[in-house]
This record gives structure tokens, sequence and C-alpha cells, in this order.
């Protein structure tokens, strides 16, 4: 007969997140980055959109992630643990914003080389991002500085499976319905002017 308490205990049970989320993210901080972070500096508490494919195995997880504003779609690898969700940068299909342009006049290209995100995922959830860029002149490979990027966002599982993800493009407006699928309806679902830079 056993003792009350005895046996092994049940580890927290993970959260199901494979699916789309769509994510309201707002710029808190600037570091580096020369006259790109200087210019930035007049960014805080600017908006962007992103959209997130997370497709979860076990514990492990992998996404793409494809901003509105920024205009970047990277791939991330991470895992989940409870509700709790991590994703690091591993390569970007499009990682470069071309022709950002300082106060003085002169332009420079910026290049999304690392992230960093950690995220509550309930069917909803608060995050945060930290980035770093690398600050190119205009078509060139050697960096001049480096920036890191922090931002908080909002996110929301949209109701899409995974394996029905299209391209963020915004087409997708909130309340469609099709069959079983409903992406519920936001306040302010998409900003005129999206992105940092």
């Amino acid at each position: 007969m056993s003792a009350c308490g005895d046996g092994a205990p049940t580890a927290p049970s993970t959260e199901w997140v494979s699916g789309v989320w769509m994510a309201h993210a707002t710029l808190t901080a600037v570091s580096g980055g020369a006259c790109v972070g200087a210019k930035l500096q007049s960014s805080l508490g600017s908006r962007d959109i992103f959209a997130a494919l997370l497709q979860q195995t076990g514990t492990s997880l992998t996404a793409t992630i494809s901003s509105q504003g920024n205009q970047t779609s990277c791939s991330y690898s991470g895992s989940s643990s409870g509700t709790s969700v991590n994703l690091s940068l591993t390569s970007c299909d499009a990682g470069r914003v071309a022709n950002v342009r300082c106060a003085d006049g002169s332009v420079f290209d910026v290049e999304l080389v690392a992230e960093r995100l950690a995220a509550q995922a309930v069917s909803a959830g608060r995050g945060t991002s930290t980035s770093t860029w690398n600050v190119l002149p205009p078509g060139g490979t050697q960096p001049i500085a480096s920036m890191t990027l922090s931002a908080e966002f909002l996110w929301n599982a949209i109701g899409i499976p995974h394996d029905d993800f299209h391209v963020f493009d915004g087409s997708v407006r909130p309340g469609y319905v099709d069959g079983n699928i409903v992406i519920p309806e936001e306040v302010n679902p998409f900003c005129e002017k999206c992105g940092w830079f």
C-alpha cells in the first residue's frame, strides 16, 4: 500500500501552440546603430504587426515570422514549456531593410542578424523581443555599426492551422469566417504606418 504523496511528480502540461499567431508590437528601446540608431530614437512607441506560424513537436518549436511593417521574413527555432514560448532566429529569407535615411541625409541598409522572443501563449499572451541589426552601406556586406532593438508585443492565436498558412500580406481580415475557422475581430488590426524604419 503506497503512502500519500508517493510516486513521481507530474510535470506541468505544455500548451499546444501550433498554428498562426498575430502580434501587435511596440518598439521600446534602441541602442547603438550610429546615426540609424539616433534616428530610431524618434520611433520609440512605433507599432508593427507580425504573423507567426508556429509548428510544435513535443516541446520543440519551429516558426516563420513575417513582419508587415519592417517587411522581414525569418525562421526561428525554440521550445515551449507550460505556457511559455522561447524562440531564436535561425535564418532569414528577407532580413534586410534598404535605404534607411538618417537625419543628416545619409542612407544605410540594416540587416536583422539575431533575435530572441519570449512570450506567453494560451490563445493570447504578452511577449518581448530583442533583436540585433547590422548597419551597412547601401548594398554593402561589411557592417559599420551594430544596433539592438527591444520591443513588446501582444499576440493571439487566430485559428488558422499551421499547414494552411499563407504568406502574411494583410489579405486575411479579422472577422473572416471559413467553415470552422474563425479569425476573431480585433481593435485596430492594421496600422497605417507600420515598422521601425
